[in-house]
C-alpha cells in the first residue's frame, strides 16, 4: 500500500504517476526539493521493491540521463474504482439472474478468460499445465505458487496467498466460481477449492482432478 511508504517516497511516486514518460534524477530532485543523492537513495529502494522501471536514457543537454517511470506494480499502489464498478455489476447481475444465474455467468466468464490462454497450454501435460497456470495467475495479480502434493503420483496443487477480489467475494461468494472455472479451463481438469481466504484460511488452495 502507498501509505506504508515514507512521505518523500510517496511524493516521488506521485510525481512519476503524473509524468507518464518518466523523469530523471535531476527533475525529481527539483520537484521534491531534495538533493540528487537523496533521490538516488529513494529510487534505489523503490526500484528494489519493483515499483519503478528504468526508461530509455534521454539527452538533457549534456550526457544522456537515466529516466525512471512507474512500473505496473507501482501503478497498482494507487487506488482504482474497479472494485466499486465490479460490485455494482455483480449486484445488477444477481438481481436479474438470481444466485444460480450469477454463478453460471461467472463460470462462463472464467472459461472465456481461460480460452484466451489456449495456445500457451497447447502440448503440455497436466502437471505442466498446472505450473503454467501459476504463471498465468500471477500475471492476473494473484500471488500464487505450485505446491507438490503429499500423495505420491498426485497432481501439484496451487496456493494463492491473496484474494484479488476479497471484498467482492465476501459479499458475493459465487465470485469464487470464476476462479474454479478459470483454473479448470487452464489445466484441463476439475479444479476444487480446498481452502479459501474468504472463509478465514491463510491461503486459497486449489487441487485438481483429471476429467471435468
Amino acid at each position: 500500500m502507498l501509505e506504508a511508504l515514507g512521505k518523500t517516497q510517496q511524493n516521488l511516486l506521485k510525481a512519476l504517476l503524473a509524468n507518464k514518460g518518466g523523469s530523471s534524477i535531476d527533475a525529481l530532485a527539483a520537484h521534491l526539493a531534495i538533493t540528487r543523492t537523496a533521490v538516488r537513495q529513494h529510487v534505489t529502494v523503490l526500484e528494489g521493491l519493483g515499483y519503478l522501471d528504468r526508461g530509455q536514457a534521454k539527452s538533457t543537454g549534456g550526457r544522456p540521463g537515466q529516466f525512471y517511470r512507474l512500473s505496473e506494480k507501482g501503478h497498482g499502489l494507487f487506488p482504482k474504482q474497479y472494485a466499486l464498478f465490479s460490485g455494482i455489476l455483480l449486484r445488477a447481475m444477481l438481481a436479474e439472474k438470481g444466485e444460480d444465474g450469477l454463478r453460471q455467468w461467472l463460470d462462463t466468464l472464467g472459461a472465456d478468460v481461460a480460452a484466451g490462454f489456449r495456445e500457451r497450454m497447447a502440448g503440455k501435460k497436466t502437471a505442466e499445465r498446472i505450473v503454467e497456470t501459476v504463471a498465468v495467475m500471477n500475471t492476473l495479480a494473484y500471488d500464487a505458487s505450485a505446491v507438490e502434493p503429499e500423495a505420491p503420483g498426485a497432481l501439484p496443487v496451487i496456493e494463492a496467498t491473496n484474494c484479488v477480489y476479497h471484498d467482492l467475494a465476501a459479499e458475493h461468494p459465487a465470485v469464487c466460481q470464476f476462479d474454479l472455472s478459470l483454473l479448470s479451463g487452464l489445466t484441463g481438469t476439475k479444479a476444487v477449492l480446498e481452502k479459501c481466504i474468504r472463509e478465514g484460511d491463510d491461503v486459497c488452495r486449489f487441487c485438481f482432478k483429471k476429467g471435468k
